[in-house]
């Protein structure tokens, strides 16, 4: 039947009755038809029939973020637990699908999903209403989609006002193709067509470029010329056989530390040479495509599971435990043939000298790390953890349980301890929890009374305010009575109440990161106190919590995905953590070279990334706080995503192991110039690449200081 009209919108609701919500499918859907007078606002049609959705459907252009259409609260949001939609964007490179949850009275998203699209491939979309908790970042992989991110705080469904739908403008034209979209009581079907997208090689099918690999027969025999092309290189001959300069000794120790010589930081290495670390990470036979069930077509015929090719199977990776294929790896065995690991080893150990980097990365092949002989450092295991979560992955920190967890995870470094090729241990990737700047001890109030941390808040308070429950009472403006009911009460948005609740609740968060830092890293000093605690990698500085365990830390380390190192952040953190800095992760991509993702940021051409990296590289040295830049990967994310769905054209070389010799030849020049930049005998690089809005990978939240 046909819905009452809500802020402008006839609903074509088949709103089933309560009494039959749990067995139906469908209960709401919203037409192209009714989306068609939105549609045409925004420049976009509606028509009848579409050959590429399989019936009716609106066609948008790609818009500025916040240009959207808009379905109403008044949808039974609280019954269903999918929003799904038909969808595929045209064009030449992955599209982004930005679903915006609003509540009443806010002009910007509560919470926002972001869901990326391989160009020219139908697919459904579906979010999994569960996300309106806030607890979720990263959605599990669909067939036919790619990336699915979601940031934001918790909304309850019965308080959305509106949600809005938009292709999010990126670095050219597109156009989405949206069908029915329908609120769900159960999961959507998804179905792909049965056409492969990418050859045998792994190399995406449609498209041509410049250095495609033109098949089986050419790839063995250039991989057989890159085995002695860099065959016997050695560093230049100011430099250490690890890569650190001989014009800047200081005292050696035998393994990697630092020093401020009173100018500048400084990585040393094991025999006293100035070393600045400039890492290659993920060094490894190849990438991995998740091969999400469902969407085996689009691979087309892959390797049996027994033969020549069964190691480029991997195994359940991911949150949902996909398997996987690397088409780089089944590349390297066609080629090279069983004996492909030592010839892998020679030839990439050969490129890592010649390319002038001098330490294997984070998330390398562990047998290449023994191998090649070359420093590295090491991304820890899983990170401690208890049953119940206080907030996305931030454990209860307080419980013997993550104690116990600690002291298990500290364990591993025991194989490390005495090897002083190891530069030293990144604790932690990127935690969820520090992805802005949340009161955590709020957010742990939220949900999961009795935890151990809730009870060390109630001693907290009652220390604090000196036994006095009714004082604090009337500070919080809660309404309790005893402190024991933060312990056994579920309290919604308690910082919001008051300043003095939000201020306590703020002071507490930061007692919560010293204890979620400074336990396993004691416990790790204990078992390795020889080498570098390089830090848990933030994602960015995203409140003055990052700063509460730097104890610990030896160096702090950023992932830093811009196109220049960001100075007054790094000063910011050298000031206030007293200790250098290593950029953990960056990098940049182009859409020129067989992959439709750029990642994080874009810039115009293989020219352009070479300009960008020697620039990057080289302001980095010059920052007398910054010790070391990692970047981010030697190889291209495979074409059909892995198991996160990031496809991004990043790497150093191709699936077919063929290096871009633009980034090749800029990367060198930079890395040959770093001890001179960091001496101040040579000024760095000043070319400036052109960016391009980035492609795959668009929701990254926006640096914040200070906490609320």
């Amino acid at each position: 039947m046909r819905g009452a009209r809500t802020g402008g919108l006839a609903i074509a609701a088949s709103l089933v009755a309560a009494s039959t919500a749990a067995t139906a499918p469908d209960l709401a859907e919203v037409t192209p038809a009714d989306l068609a007078p939105q549609a045409e606002r925004l420049g976009g049609t509606s028509v009848s029939e579409s050959s590429l959705v399989g019936g009716p459907a609106v066609r948008i252009p790609s818009t500025p973020e916040g240009t959207a259409l808009r379905l109403p609260g008044s949808l039974p949001w609280s019954r269903a637990r999918f929003l799904a939609m038909d969808a595929l964007v045209e064009g030449q490179h992955s599209g982004e699908v930005l679903v915006g949850f609003f509540a009443a009275g806010e002009t910007e998203p509560r919470l926002r999903v972001s869901l990326g699209l391989f160009p020219g491939l139908r697919t459904t979309l579906a979010v999994p209403l569960s996300v309106l908790d806030g607890q979720t970042l990263s959605l599990p992989r669909t067939p036919g989609r790619l990336t699915g991110r979601v940031r934001g705080r918790r909304l309850p469904p019965e308080e959305i006002d509106h949600v809005a739908i938009q292709l999010k403008e990126t670095a050219a034209p597109q156009t989405l193709h949206l069908g029915v979209i329908r609120l769900m009581s159960r999961e959507p079907r998804y179905e792909v067509p049965r056409t492969p997208l990418v050859d045998e090689l792994g190399q995406w099918r449609a498209k041509t470029w410049e250095g495609k690999t033109q098949g089986d027969a050419f790839l063995g025999t250039y991989l057989t010329f890159a085995l002695e092309d860099d065959r016997g290189a050695t560093y230049p001959k100011t430099w250490c056989p690890r890569g650190g300069t001989t014009e800047q000794t200081f005292k050696a120790t035998g393994f990697f530390r630092t020093h401020h010589d009173g100018t500048r930081w400084w990585l040393v290495d094991p025999e006293g040479h100035g070393f600045f670390s400039l890492g290659l990470n993920a060094v490894r036979p190849g990438e991995t495509a998740a091969v999400v069930p469902g969407a085996e077509p689009l691979f087309g015929p892959l390797a049996p599971k027994r033969g020549p090719l069964a190691e480029a199977w991997r195994g359940p990776s991911g949150p949902a435990g996909v398997e996987g294929y690397s088409f780089g790896l089944a590349n390297l065995i066609r080629s090279f043939g069983p004996g492909w690991r030592q010839d892998w080893t020679d030839m990439t150990r050969s490129r890592l000298v010649a390319w002038r980097f001098n330490t294997v990365g984070d998330w390398s092949d562990p047998e290449f790390r023994t191998e090649s002989g070359l420093p590295y450092v090491i991304q820890m295991p899983a990170y401690p953890t208890t049953e119940t979560l206080l907030y996305r992955d931030l454990p209860d920190v307080y419980a013997e349980e993550f104690r116990a967890a600690a002291r298990e995870y500290a364990a591993h470094l025991a194989a490390f301890r005495d090897d002083p090729n190891l530069i030293g241990y990144f604790m932690q990737n990127e935690p969820e929890w520090a992805f802005g700047a949340d009161n955590l001890a709020s957010e742990m109030l939220e949900a999961n009374p009795g935890t151990d941390s809730r009870r060390a808040l109630a001693h907290w308070l009652s220390e604090r305010y000196k036994g006095d429950a009714a004082n604090w009472s009337v500070a919080w403006g809660l309404g309790l009575r005893s402190f024991d009911e933060v312990v056994s009460k579920t309290l919604s948005r308690a910082a919001e109440r008051s300043e003095t609740a939000r201020a306590d609740l703020w002071d507490f968060s930061k007692e919560m990161v010293r204890a979620y830092v400074g336990i396993p890293g004691l416990e790790c000093n204990k078992v390795d106190p020889h080498h570098l605690n390089l830090g848990m990698r933030y994602a960015r500085v995203s409140s003055e919590l990052l700063y509460e365990a730097v104890g610990v830390f030896d160096v702090f380390s950023i992932n830093a995905y811009e196109m220049a190192p960001p100075a007054e952040a790094i000063e910011e953190i050298a000031k206030r953590a007293r200790r250098p800095v290593m950029i953990g992760e960056f990098h940049f991509g182009a859409l020129d070279r067989g992959l439709p993702s750029t990642g994080l940021p874009g810039v115009e051409s293989q020219r352009e990334r070479g300009i960008a990296y020697r620039h990057y590289v080289e302001a980095a040295a010059a920052n007398p706080n910054v010790v070391g830049t990692h970047y981010s990967i030697l190889q291209d994310q495979e074409v059909l995503g892995r198991f996160d769905g990031e496809n991004d054209q990043i790497g150093f070389i191709d699936v077919c192991h063929r290096p871009y010799p633009e980034l090749v030849g800029a990367a060198t020049r930079a890395h040959e110039s770093v001890y001179e930049v960091m001496e101040g005998r040579k000024k760095p690089y000043v070319g400036k690449a052109r960016e391009i809005p980035r492609v795959g990978r668009l929701l990254r939240n926006t640096p914040q200081r200070g906490g609320s």
